[in-house]
């Protein structure tokens, strides 16, 4: 579907993505399908893959074709549960199934974004997308800019499937995370799309209910960048 949606006009802005056209996003998530085959093959931390130079419209499509095809033939004959380089748990290529699942799923919205007709990300995917955020993707981001945040809480609440996060930030860059229906400074209602959507910055805070301190939803918007 993202290349489905890139085809249309690779020339287009893409909003989700400040300073992107759908041709940089295109070379961007292909370079990571390609980067992501070779660890999965390899089981080692690897390089990305250099760009034929020059490549532009549909021999741009039809490298990034190849790229996910690489991936795809990867994961169809990896054993999920062996041992693998990943930069979170768990260590072993089950990590790249669902990393690469979701980096597609989010990168495909944006594409469609671009031409003004995003779809909703599948409820089940965006739920397990949250999770992995929390638990993965936010810790190593605080990791990488440390003492923002001194024990701030936010409840994000799915309002479709089983989703409910209580997060705490910091101190320093500490993150813990309950899966509980408890008390946050700030709660966070809504689909899990929108949810999942506004952890990375892409779905606007008028799209959930929000409840308590607004302006530590609005921080996030601001420090909290991906």
């Amino acid at each position: 579907m993202l290349l489905v949606s890139a085809r249309a006009d690779l020339d287009a802005p893409v909003p989700s993505c400040p300073g992107w056209t759908v041709a940089k996003l295109v070379a961007h998530i292909a370079g990571v399908w390609g980067w992501a085959a070779a660890v999965v093959r390899t089981g080692a931390q690897a390089d990305f893959p250099t760009m034929p130079e020059d490549l532009r419209g549909a021999e741009l499509v039809e490298w990034a074709e190849q790229q996910a095809r690489f991936l795809v033939d990867a994961l169809e004959t990896a054993d999920p549960d062996s041992s693998c380089w990943t930069f979170g748990l768990p260590r072993s290529r089950l990590f790249w199934f669902r990393r690469q699942a979701l980096e597609t799923a989010v990168h495909a919205w944006d594409a469609q974004h671009a031409a003004a007709h995003p779809e909703p990300i599948d409820p089940e995917l965006a739920i397990d997308g949250v999770e992995e955020f929390v638990s993965v993707m936010l810790p190593r981001h605080l990791k990488q800019h440390p003492g923002g945040w001194t024990g701030q809480s936010l409840h994000l609440h799915s309002t479709a499937g089983k989703g409910e996060w209580v997060v705490h930030l910091g101190p320093d860059s500490a993150v813990s995370v309950e899966h509980t229906h408890g008390r946050g400074d700030v709660a966070l209602q809504g689909t899990a799309s929108s949810l999942y959507l506004w952890c990375l910055n892409r779905a606007p805070l008028t799209e959930l209910e929000v409840f308590g301190d607004r302006a530590l939803a609005d921080r996030w918007a601001t420090e909290i960048a991906f």
